[in-house]
This record gives structure tokens, sequence and C-alpha cells, in this order.
């Protein structure tokens, strides 16, 4: 009868909730409600939930304010799972992961509010700016949260699957999208305002001659930017490329190719020509160092893409993408010269995180090195390197320390991920802006999965097999605690 009871009263309140407001209110609480369970029972289920809100709806926003704010789904699911897994870390005997690329990027956090509160000295903070900046750091620790929950093979295993299949989900809305005319696109794009999505500015074609823009459309898929849906697009492809030249992949080789073929029509489509180079040198750094067969694949690829008149204006603005002829390349000489303008003006915590406090430079820059440096100063951007480096260095080393082929497929495509996105970051911010939090905890997810398989040659295997034996191991990426986190 209390069940009964409790039933009805939900039942009257759902109800009483969607006749006084919209039915997407109750509906948005029954979801959060259900989600917020599952990590609770599951925290491993959050980084599960976030991957696949990428993948979709990377903007989607909670239709129902709380304290004058809405949060989108990421946030909800980041913050969710970072309040239990640190709850956790609390109350239970489980570990907390510590070592040279988490206190890197723990230093980095606090070098950030120093720059933010530094900067709000020149320009008052706005309660917007702190919420903004806010979830930035939100998506930098996701880093330390996900290094939490990946305390197996099979956790590791079923986060690479996840992020394969829901590239090509995400490859798959863009291209899908992408063979429909704009008008098409347009009416579907503007039906998300309904999530919080703009219904201005929707569409994006490459930029033209003096201020204007060519017919040349960009795929952006449910992204907003070409640049963010390619570049984390170039992600999945790594991973996927990779597996498929592994020995010992842990999808079926033909599934691998299905999964590559909307991915890389994505890829494409954006027209990022910093993805593009970011994905060129993250597999051919594989392919020199292990997987032969990639270079073999590398060089039938560019072979079909020279002999297709589609693909020889791909590549004809690639190479321009090196000109100063090119719009979009002689915009970002103009943000690189500003951005060293402010860097060697405010060298030590940087301009903060608002907008310049000189009125003949302005603020903002597309490389993720030159941001952080902007933002945070010599500092900020010395300490973030260190998490960056100390990152890739552990993956490299992991890779040559050799083991089980398959764990070693596993660590190869993090590697080449992690490498993209390092290069990708030279010619594009999307990795450490505040305008995009989503694509910032992305990437730290993705250097969380390197270290996971990397941090310990060999321990990962050795945790699933015998549980005591890697408690000796003393792994700080690793806990032998059988407890689900």
């Amino acid at each position: 009868m209390k069940v009964l009871g409790l039933s009805l009263a939900a039942a009257v309140l759902v109800g009483l909730s969607a006749a006084a407001t919209s039915p997407l209110v109750p509906l948005a609480l029954l979801v959060c409600a259900a989600m917020g369970a599952l990590i609770v029972a599951r925290p491993v289920a959050g980084v599960g939930l976030f991957v696949a809100v990428v993948a979709t709806l990377p903007f989607g926003v909670i239709p129902v304010p709380l304290a004058g704010a809405q949060l989108t789904f990421v946030d909800a699911v980041v913050i969710s799972t970072s309040v239990v897994v640190v709850a956790r870390w609390i109350f239970t005997s489980a570990t907390v992961p510590v070592d040279l690329p988490a206190l890197a990027l723990i230093g980095f956090v606090l070098v950030c509010i120093a720059a933010l509160l530094s900067g709000g000295a020149m320009d008052p903070l706005t309660p917007e700016l702190i919420r903004r900046t806010g979830k930035l750091l939100a998506s930098l620790l996701f880093f330390i949260v996900a290094r939490g929950v990946l305390t197996s093979t099979a956790r590791v295993v079923g986060l690479t699957r996840g992020l394969m299949v829901a590239g090509a989900v995400q490859g798959l809305i863009g291209t899908a999208l992408m063979a429909s005319s704009p008008q098409t696109q347009l009416n579907l794009l503007t039906r998300l305002a309904v999530v919080g999505y703009p219904t201005t500015d929707v569409l994006r074609y490459v930029p033209g001659p003096n201020n204007t823009y060519t017919d040349q459309l960009r795929a952006i898929g449910t992204s907003i930017d070409p640049n963010v849906f390619g570049g984390t697009l170039m992600l999945s492809l790594a991973l996927i490329v990779v597996q498929w030249a592994s020995p010992r992949p842990i999808l079926r080789k033909w599934l691998l190719v299905l999964l590559a073929i909307p991915t890389s029509a994505g890829v494409l489509l954006s027209l990022s020509r910093a993805s593009w180079l970011g994905l060129a040198v993250a597999l051919g750094l594989i392919g020199l160092l292990c997987y032969r067969r990639i270079l073999v694949l590398g060089l039938l690829g560019a072979a079909a893409v020279l002999a297709a008149p589609s693909g020889q204006a791909l590549v004809s603005r690639f190479v321009n993408g090196f000109s100063s002829a090119d719009p979009a390349t002689a915009f970002r000489f103009g943000e690189y010269t500003n951005a060293l303008t402010l860097l060697s003006r405010y060298p030590v915590l940087g301009i903060g995180f608002g907008g310049s406090p000189d009125i003949d430079v302005t603020a903002g820059v597309s490389s993720v090195y030159l941001l952080v440096g902007e933002q945070t100063g010599l500092i900020g951007l010395s300490v973030f390197l260190v998490a960056v480096v100390a990152t890739w260095m552990i993956g490299l080393r992991g890779l040559r320390s050799g083991g089980d082929a398959r764990i070693r497929g596993v660590r190869a495509a993090f590697l080449a991920a992690v490498t993209g996105a390092m290069v990708t970051g030279l010619l594009d911010q999307y990795f450490a802006n505040l305008a995009f939090p989503h694509a910032v905890a992305l990437f730290w997810l993705y250097a969380a999965a390197l270290i996971a398989v990397s941090g310990s040659a060999g321990a990962l295997a050795l945790r699933d097999a015998e549980p005591e034996r890697a408690a000796a191991v003393g792994s700080a990426t690793l806990r032998a605690d059988p407890t689900p986190v």
C-alpha cells in the first residue's frame, strides 16, 4: 500500500508540474532522476552517459532552471559523476589516483582560479563569467574522476568501444544532415531550440575574401561549430583506425570498417584542416612505431583522394591553409600576434578569462597553447604543458613496454587520439576553450584512458586475472578493490 500511495503521489506531482509548466519539465526531471540513480549505483555509467551526450546533444540544455541558470546535459552528467566518485573517495577505501599528470592538472586549476581573480582586478567579474569558468574547471578535473573509475580492462575496453560507436553515431548525424538541402538542415537544427540550441547563424560556410562567405557548407552535426565537430570525430577515428590495424582488436574488423565510414565522412565534411593534420600525424606516429599497415592504408587513402575531383578540392583546401592568402589562415595570424602581445604584457597570470584589458588588442586565439598562455600566463602554460606532455610520455612508454597484444592495441589507439588532439591544438582552441566544456572534458577523458591502460605495464590484465597480486603492484592508476566506482 505504501508503494501504491507513493506512486499515486508521484503521478499527481508529475501531472501538476506538467499542467503548471510544460510536459518537458516533468520529463526532464524524470530523466535526470533516472540518470542520477544510475550514476549513484554505478559511477562508471556516468562516463558512458557523458560519451553518449557528447555524440548526440553536446549543447543540449535541461529545460528546468536552477538558481536562475540552466544546466546542460553535459554539466549534469559531469557534476553528478564527480560528486558520486569524490563521495566514494571520502567515505570508502577507494584510492585517489595521484601522479604527475594529476598533480599538474590540479596545479593548473589553481592557477586558473588565480588568473580569474587577477583578471577581475582589471575587468569586474560577472556571474556568467564565473559560471563558465567553473564549468571549464569541472571539465579539466573530469580527468581525475575518470581515472577513478577506469580501474579494469573491462572498463577501458568498454569505454573504447563506446567512444568508437559514439563517433560513428555523431558522424552519421552530420553526414545525414549534409546529404539534405541547406533549408532542411536549418529546419531540423532549429527544432533543437527546445533544448537550448541556437536559432540564428546555424549553418556554417567556408569564409571567402573581404569578410564574405562562399556557398561551400561545412558539416556541424549537432556540435554547432564545424571545427569542434571535426576535432571530436578525429579522436574517435584515431581509435577506430588503430584498432583496425591491431592484430587483436576489441571489435571485429568488419565492424570497425563500418564504424569508420560515417566517422571519416564526418571528419572530411567538417572541412576542419586542424583535425586532418592531427589525424595524419597521430596515425603516422603509430604506423611508424608499431602498425605498418596504417602507413599502407594512408598511402592508399591519399591516392584515392587525389584521384577523385572532390578529393582534389579537399587537398587544395588543406594546402591553402598554410598560405596567408586563405582568409581563415590570415585571421589566425592576426590572432597569434594579438595573443603574443597580451602574453608579453601580462606574462605571469595572463588576462584571465574575460575580455582583453587593452583596447588595442583583442582576446581569443585559435590555438590551445596560446589561449592557455593568454588567459593564465606563462605559469599556467607551463603547468598545463607538464600535464599534457607527462600524459603523452606515459602513453609512449606504455606502448614500448609490450605486453598483451589486445591491451597494446588499446594503448596505441589512445596514444594516437591524444597525439592528434595535441597537434590539433596548435591550430585550434576548443580543447581548452570555456565555450566548449564538453570538448575539454572529452580530451581529458581520452588522456585518463591512456594513463589507465599505460600507467603500469600489464597492470590492467594483472588485476583482471589476479586481484590480490594486482594489489601488490601498488599502481596509483589501478586499484585491487573490486568494488565498482
